[in-house]
């Protein structure tokens, strides 16, 4: 489990402090004691956030206000609200057909994060223990919807960060989903399976996390990677047998935007019991119609697969 980082919730508890009034801002000594710290730890940080864009100063008042850079970030978020908005009935109305929780996920950098998990109408269910902003790191097996679309390079790179997280060789790893891989991107979504002889995941990741962190002792971010490092299973299934039984915790397709990138991944999680195959390729075939139909709202197209370039 990553070590707290009292810097990092300095900067988010600033951020929020000054987006509470972003016209009148704050000065020094009333961001320091918001903090809880001298004004002399304070200010270093300040005159990075200034220098990077983040914060202005203002030239008279000598106060503190959100910067110039954050315009494009919150932009950016604004525009994965809005494709969620157009999501969540799809949302709904996959939770309600499978009878399990369906999350929404961002691709950010080099990790997924949660940006919306909606419940069937019969009871919560679970989420794998994901709460809203949650981020998983997209390394084998992980993430193989997204990797399954992914260009040369980028696959390379999915490959070296499974290699060196796993212990094993990339080539090794390219030789044992390559199949996978191309089945998934034929098919249109993924299915990720638990070994029945393990611990459930949202049980590992409340021990992980060591309970709900307070303001200013915010928990760091927790994947499902870290649950992986501790139960090495091999998760990523290939042909589904229809005949055979599976316990999913998660069956995922992707929904892209106009130009052919990655705008939002859509998640049946945390199957409560095993089912059938069968049921897994109409689960599977309900999420896949599910992203394509928001790929269509909003006027997305898939990207060519490699197969289809050579």
């Amino acid at each position: 489990m990553a070590r707290p980082s009292p810097q990092s919730d300095r900067i988010l508890l600033l951020m929020e402090l000054l987006s509470e009034q972003p016209r009148t801002g704050r000065t020094l000594a009333e961001i320091a004691r918001h903090l809880g710290v001298a004004k002399a730890t304070c200010y270093p940080m300040l005159v990075a956030l200034t220098d990077a864009g983040w914060l202005v100063r203002h030239p008279a008042r000598k106060t503190f206000h959100l910067g110039p850079a954050l315009v494009p970030l919150g932009q950016a978020a604004a525009d994965a609200l809005d494709v969620v908005d157009l999501a969540r009935p799809a949302m709904h109305e996959l939770a309600d057909t499978a009878d399990m929780a369906c999350l929404a996920f961002v691709w950010s950098g080099d990790d997924l994060v949660v940006t919306e998990a909606v419940q069937p109408r019969r009871g919560r269910r679970g989420t794998l223990g994901l709460r809203l902003g949650d981020r998983i790191q997209i390394t084998p097996p992980l993430g193989s919807a997204l990797a399954a679309w992914f260009g040369p390079d980028r696959l390379d790179q999915w490959y070296r960060t499974g290699a060196a997280d796993l212990g094993v060789d990339a080539g090794d790893l390219r030789a044992g989903y390559r199949e996978v891989l191309a089945l998934t991107r034929q098919r249109g979504y993924a299915v990720e399976c638990v070994d029945q002889g393990m611990r459930t995941i949202a049980d590992e990741l409340a021990r992980l996390r060591g309970g709900v962190g307070t303001l200013g002792r915010r928990q760091p971010p927790v994947t499902l990677r870290t649950v992986s490092d501790e139960h090495p299973v091999d998760v990523l299934v290939g042909e589904v047998d229809t005949e055979a039984h599976y316990r999913p915790i998660s069956i995922n397709a992707v929904a892209f935007d106009a130009d052919a990138s990655p705008a939002l991944v859509l998640c049946l999680v945390d199957a409560p019991e095993p089912m059938t195959g069968r049921r897994v390729v109409e689960l599977g075939e309900s999420v896949r119609a599910a992203a394509d139909r928001l790929t269509g709202l909003i006027h997305g197209c898939r990207p060519v697969s490699p197969r289809e370039e050579a």
